[in-house]
């Protein structure tokens, strides 16, 4: 009788395993990319046809099954993560770990698993083919490392802080203006604060160096009605309105 090998289930229980070590303990997109990938399309798919003993006549047929089972088990996946609130990369890499682990154990005690299709010899290649190919590798993943390193850069939804808002001791006589930058350099900037229309207030040139928070506690004259405080930010170098909030101020 011949011996079906099951090396493969071994393989592929270490590749899913090492899928959620990269998750868990590095930060690398390239690591995650490259252990995380086959984990998705391929690997858990290849261990539920084996535990179910699906048999496939070729290579290509068991490939193109197997990248539909994993597809199958990230739609599972996705509703059992999101019912569980751990919807999550490393909850993404332990679901398929514990799923590639569970079919692989069952593949394994079998005793009616198939065997896997013959896989065919692999062509000659030749030198130029080689490198033409690494070639193909290289520019892809600098083409990949210009788009990460552009992407850590890109600044789309940083942007200068500005609010006007009450005491925050909760002084009925008192509002606070401030400004948290969030720019590339060091800015001026004018504040103006008028009180029901009328001017206020005026802070000129305020210096904010990138990540620094500006505020003031301004006090406010006594009025039985609410009274509506509004403040503008400036740009000095062009006088350009840069932002604009409002509060009511609490009646005394």
């Amino acid at each position: 009788m011949r011996t079906i090998s099951k090396r493969d289930l071994l393989a592929a229980y270490l590749w899913a395993g090492a899928a959620v070590a990269a998750v868990a303990f590095s930060d690398s997109a390239l690591l995650r990319v490259v252990l995380g990938a086959p984990v998705v399309f391929l690997v858990p798919g290849h261990t539920v046809l084996r535990a179910i003993g699906v048999s496939t006549t070729s290579a290509l047929q068991h490939i193109v099954y197997a990248v539909g089972a994993s597809l199958a088990v990230g739609i599972v996946g996705g509703f059992a993560l999101n019912a569980a609130g751990f919807l999550t990369p490393l909850g993404w890499a332990l679901w398929f770990w514990t799923v590639t682990a569970a079919a692989a154990l069952v593949a394994a005690v079998r005793r009616d698993t198939p065997d896997l299709p013959a896989w065919p010899a692999l062509a000659r290649v030749r030198v130029w083919q080689g490198a033409v190919l690494m070639l193909a590798v290289l520019v892809a993943t600098g083409a990949y490392a210009f788009a990460v390193r552009d992407e850590a850069a890109h600044r789309e939804f940083k942007y200068t802080e500005f609010w006007l808002l009450p005491s925050a001791s909760g002084e009925r006589d008192r509002i606070t203006v401030g400004i948290r930058s969030a720019e590339t350099q060091t800015q001026r900037f004018d504040v103006e604060i008028t009180l029901d229309g009328q001017p206020f207030a005026v802070f000129r040139s305020v210096a904010v160096v990138p990540g620094d928070t500006w505020a003031r506690e301004i006090p406010v004259p006594a009025a039985a009605i609410r009274q509506r405080a509004e403040a503008r930010l400036y740009r000095p170098q062009d006088n350009r309105l840069y932002r604009s909030v409002s509060t009511l101020v609490p009646r005394f």
